[in-house]
């Protein structure tokens, strides 16, 4: 399956550019004032050649303020001082464009800043660095395709990451615990006890890991660096958080479908002990569903514990359920059905002595794999999709009760491509889209979540003021939580 396939480590050296000169221009910026950085803008806004004394006059700062910050720079590589003029290098003037936007106010660090980065890097070194085809027409393109895509391909390529350097994999690990995604480097340096040149060359391999980049927050007196994820990300996680479904408060008022959490399989060993002991003749209505004769329905009401039917809701809820368990019965071959009475197979004894856990699961595996899924367009039923869709409980593992439409607008399951959530470019602007699902991939979801999960004891459902609800059971955290 494509879900299994797994990346092939990337291969980053440092060696492969002039990264001392990186990390030496990163530490120049890194303690310069806001002077400084005024003075800096200019240079890289103003002409390819211009004198000390205009640059001076367009910052309003004295020619020595401006020596001063020159001099900062003089190694830089950024400019080079011919008599009174400073000439300014195209490149460099490129690069310090790029840094200078991560001082910007609520800046944050996207794709468009990504691919700014990984310009720093000879083009040919770039496929060595990173498993994509050398035939690529662009190796940005290629990139997000092989591990930013989806938010499913980069949660597999950060679990799989690994860089062999505990420091690395330990601020990896500080960042994605970390409240909002955010530490800053001062603390970094002092937990792993890193020089400020030890630290720039951490971040290089983070960025170019596509992990974490550094930006700097505004302080009192100066700045202080940041390290964030990039910004599409960031965004992605903060839909998981808006998105993640509220809890039912007044739980003492949904009406469960069932009392226990295996209830569905209990029922299943109900229905076939009577079919053991007592004649149970069942007919077809008009609606195709198995309906027993009069004279059972009371019994099975009181063996399965379903209580006295007053309303014509509750009649036919217990009507469509009974057909569900005599349904399923005759799935899996426990019962068969001659001159309208139900029977039990020889499976039926074997079936009765195993666990309930077992019985669950296995209805659900058992469910999966020979149901006709006809009424569903064929392309939406895959293996992968259905996987998918059943752990998507994993949403609600450490919650209550939650709303059925609650729980479907928090989730993310990639079923076709305009319920996928795709890394997608608009104008200069990057973003996760949001999934939207059809009629039947809504449907699809429901009846594994709703219904099979249900009789699998993975969760219990119910009604809350006339509205759909579930939790996830004790059982199902044990297999998703």
């Amino acid at each position: 399956m494509v879900g299994t396939r797994t990346h092939k480590k990337n291969k980053v050296n440092l060696e492969d550019y002039d990264y001392r000169g990186d990390i030496q221009n990163r530490l120049l910026l890194s303690h310069f004032t806001s002077s400084d950085l005024e003075i800096l803008e200019e240079i890289i806004y103003s002409p390819p050649q211009f004198s000390v004394s205009s640059l001076a006059e367009k910052v309003a700062k004295t020619d020595e303020q401006v020596f001063e910050t020159l001099t900062k720079l003089s190694d830089s590589k950024l400019f080079k001082v011919k008599g009174k003029a400073v000439v300014i290098d195209k490149e460099m003037r490129k690069y310090f464009e790029v840094q200078m936007n991560k001082f910007e106010e609520n800046f944050s660090p996207g794709m468009e800043f990504l691919q700014s980065l990984l310009k720093k890097v000879p083009i040919h070194i770039l496929p060595d660095w990173y498993p994509i085809p050398r035939t690529s027409n662009n190796i940005f393109t290629a990139l997000i395709e092989k591990y930013l895509e989806t938010p499913q391909k980069f949660q597999r390529y950060l679990a799989e990451l690994s860089f062999g350097d505990k420091i690395l994999d330990g601020i990896v690990k500080d960042l994605f615990n970390s409240p909002n995604q955010r530490i800053y480097s001062k603390e970094v340096c002092k937990r792993y006890n890193l020089t400020e040149e030890e630290f720039e060359r951490c971040m290089l391999h983070l960025e170019f890991n596509f992990v974490g980049f550094l930006i700097f927050e505004k302080k009192e007196g100066g700045w202080s660096g940041v390290i964030t994820p990039f910004q599409e990300w960031k965004d992605y996680l903060q839909f998981l958080r808006r998105s993640e479904p509220p809890k039912v408060k007044a739980t003492h008022e949904i009406k469960m479908t069932r009392p226990s959490d295996f209830s569905f399989v209990e029922d299943m060993s109900t229905f076939l002990t009577l079919a053991s002991n007592i004649d149970f003749f069942v007919k077809i209505d008009n609606k195709e569903n198995w309906v027993p004769e009069k004279r059972i329905i009371p019994l099975l009401l009181e063996k399965c514990g379903w209580g006295f039917l007053e309303t014509e809701e509750s009649k036919e809820s217990f009507k469509l359920y009974v057909n569900r368990v005599i349904q399923k019965l005759l799935l899996f071959k426990l019962v068969r059905i001659e001159k309208s009475q139900i029977s039990p197979c020889q499976e039926a004894k074997e079936w009765l002595k195993t666990p309930v856990e077992k019985r669950a699961l296995n209805t659900y595996k058992m469910t999966i794999n020979r149901y006709s899924f006809s009424e569903f367009p064929q392309e939406i039923c895959t293996e992968r999709n259905i996987h998918e869709i059943e752990k998507s409980v994993v949403r609600i593992a450490h919650s209550d009760w939650v709303l059925w439409d609650d729980f479907l607008r928090s989730l993310t399951v990639p079923i076709s491509e305009s319920s996928k959530m795709t890394l997608t470019k608009t104008g200069r602007c990057w973003k996760y889209t949001h999934p939207e699902y059809s009629e039947a991939e809504i449907l699809l979801i429901q009846k594994i979540t709703f219904e099979w999960l249900f009789e699998g004891g993975v969760v219990s459902t119910g009604r809350y003021r006339g509205h759909p609800c579930l939790r996830i059971t004790p059982f199902g955290r044990s297999m998703f939580g």
